[in-house]
């Protein structure tokens, strides 16, 4: 198994104490169904009365009416069951059916309130977890593993359902329905009470040893079931690799191998499991046995009435199942404590990059660019090792800034910064600055002091990754201007270049777009984010290797449409492809976080230097 799925599996199984703190905070969650939950714990006490009811019916039944009748029917054999006595039991019938359908009905009342408090709960719990992941600043996303952030918003907050859904009104049944079996037991026969109580010991024993190994042959199945799956998924996320290379017969092997461990354990944990239910029903049996044969002699003796003895039988099948749920809901809550704390974590978790108190929004950009001694390193790296070191340069508005250099240079770094995913450690960047005599800018706004979204609103960004979201190619267009007309994008599609190519697709600007864009072509998909980009207007616009995916001929077509589209705004480009920046009004060369050289494409050639040796490279390619 991976590293990821034992941390995975410890997580799903880890338990601990619930502190009053967390129980305290979870329950602030159900404060908008108060209402809901208070008439979920009052019809709980309801239908528990209810059920409590039943079996005092029969008594009263067979004591007051069939009893003395069957009694008068032996002293006069012939005489039969008396008129009274046949009402009277017509009667008791009555009124135990009219109790079975109000229990039933209060029964369905308890679990619609239930399901009410619950599940409006669960989905205020996961509403505040998906904002808060929104805002969380990009280094919490560079040091936490993916699966747990997605498991604190579906998994671990469906754990809570057992708590948060029947908890409180199972734990109130539980208790009631113990508490007056066991009281009304002990009011009418102490011995033979406290004779049933005597599998109390056994029982609780038994309910351990199943809750310890239950819980560890699950925990070895779910391991078994985990790698099973993730070697499901990766056979067919690399099914084009795997025919290939012709991997199917020895793939096939492993999966059998993987299904024969699966079964194996899946047996072990049916064992446990069908060990100790018929224990529980053997204990049922042998605390009936005692009933009827230590409670038949008490009812010979004189100390027990027949209606009674029957009543003890009865309310000895509700005598185990309350024991069973409550051992169930304290293991539930203490994986839920767990759970809890892992959910509470996560949104305790400040944003490293966060408004300050009041912070006004951004006034419209010109777009001027100003990074001044700025350095930076990421969360997950050493403290020693600088990913930009004491950078400093300005763009002018509407001018094209071109950012070169290996891989992990800090290009990526740059641009990051910038639109404030990240915070520098040390320097500053400002916007807008006011130009001295010389060109060179003075002051302008600190993106620090203004307001996250009107940063963003100005910015136009296009990754690498080319990230579609599920919808239609119009609502991934819209998705940085929602308030563009359909006109406006096909504008900004016309001027880009790309009109034609998505009028082109299946069902034009409607075609729907597949999980991450899996039914385009990377260039497409590349071709879809940059017009994404030009329908938002930004005043400043970031390329992050915008043009890698896209065929040569497209480049070239792409980039006559950018070049216009730079000329109204400040744009900074990042490309492997030389050919992408040579118009650039300005070109850093980046080597480790240090600026090595700047100019433009000619001064740099000049110069012999680095780029000089990047373009000799990319012309030879």
């Amino acid at each position: 198994m991976a590293v990821h799925d034992d941390i995975a599996l410890d997580e799903e199984f880890a338990q601990s104490a619930m502190r009053g703190s967390l129980f305290r905070r979870l329950l602030a969650y159900t404060r908008p169904y108060r209402g809901a939950l208070v008439l979920n714990l009052v019809l709980s006490v309801l239908a528990t009365a209810s059920t409590l009811l039943g079996p005092k019916l029969v008594q009263f039944g067979m004591d007051r009416y069939l009893e003395p009748a069957l009694g008068a029917a032996a002293r006069e054999p012939g005489s039969g069951i008396s008129a009274e006595a046949t009402r009277g039991i017509g009667l008791v019938s009555l009124l135990y059916l009219l109790n079975l359908l109000i229990g039933w009905a209060l029964s369905v009342a308890t679990v619609r309130a239930a399901v009410s408090v619950g599940q409006g709960t669960m989905n205020d719990l996961r509403l505040a977890v998906f904002e808060h992941i929104q805002r969380l600043s990009l280094n919490y996303f560079d040091r936490t593993h993916q699966g747990r952030i997605i498991a604190r918003a579906d998994t671990d907050i469906d754990s809570l359902d057992r708590i948060l859904t029947w908890g409180g009104s199972q734990l109130l049944s539980s208790a009631l329905t113990l508490a007056g079996v066991v009281g009304w037991m002990a009011l009418h026969d102490l011995r033979l009470a406290l004779a049933v109580c005597a599998v109390l010991p056994p029982l609780a024993l038994a309910t351990h040893w199943f809750h310890v190994r239950g819980r560890e042959a699950y925990r070895r199945l779910r391991g078994t079931m985990s790698r099973l799956t993730a070697a499901m998924a990766e056979n067919i996320s690399g099914v084009r690799v795997v025919q290939a290379f012709g991997r199917e017969e020895e793939n096939l092997e492993r999966f059998g191998r993987l299904h024969e461990d699966f079964t194996e354990r899946w047996v072990r944990s049916a064992r446990v499991f069908h060990t100790y239910m018929p224990f529980v029903g053997f204990l049922s049996g042998i605390a009936t046995a005692t009933v009827l044969g230590f409670g038949g002699l008490r009812v010979r003796g004189g100390h027990l009435t027949v209606g009674e003895l029957a009543a003890f039988i009865l309310y000895l099948g509700m005598f185990f199942g309350p024991i069973q749920t409550l051992g169930d809901l304290y293991n539930a809550l203490l994986s839920g404590a767990a759970r809890a704390e892992r959910i509470f974590g996560l949104l305790d978790t400040e944003p490293q990059v966060r408004d300050a108190a009041g912070a006004p929004p951004l006034p419209v950009l010109r777009g001027d660019v100003a990074f001044e001694g700025v350095g930076f390193r990421y969360d997950t790296t050493p403290p020693d090792r600088w990913v930009l070191k004491g950078l400093s340069f300005q763009v002018r508005a509407g001018q094209t800034v071109a950012l070169v250099g290996a891989t992990g240079s800090g290009k990526t770094s740059i641009v990051s910064l910038l639109a404030r995913f990240y915070e520098p450690q040390e320097g500053r960047i400002l916007l807008d600055g006011v130009a001295d005599p010389g060109g060179a800018l003075r002051g302008g706004l600190d993106p620090r002091r203004h307001s996250l979204e009107s940063l963003h609103r100005q910015l136009g960004i296009v990754t690498q990754e080319n990230f579609l979201f599920s919808g239609t190619v119009m609502d991934n267009l819209k998705f940085g201007r929602p308030e563009a007309t359909d006109e406006e994008v096909f504008s900004a599609a016309r001027r880009l270049g790309t009109h034609d190519l998505l009028r082109g697709l299946p069902s034009g600007y409607a075609t729907e777009v597949g999980e991450r864009g899996a039914n385009f072509s990377a260039g497409e998909r590349q071709l879809i984010t940059i017009t994404r980009a030009m329908v938002a207007d930004p005043r400043i616009l970031i390329l992050d290797e915008a043009t890698s995916a896209v065929d040569p001929q497209s480049e070239r077509l792409i980039q006559q449409a950018l070049e216009r589209l730079f000329a109204r705004r400040t744009s900074v480009v990042i490309a492997h492809r030389l050919s992408t920046v040579q118009h650039a009004d300005l070109i850093l060369v980046l080597d480790q976080g240090r600026l090595l050289e700047r100019g433009t494409h000619d001064s740099l050639l000049a110069l012999g230097g680095r780029y000089a040796a990047l373009h000799a490279e990319f012309v030879h390619e």
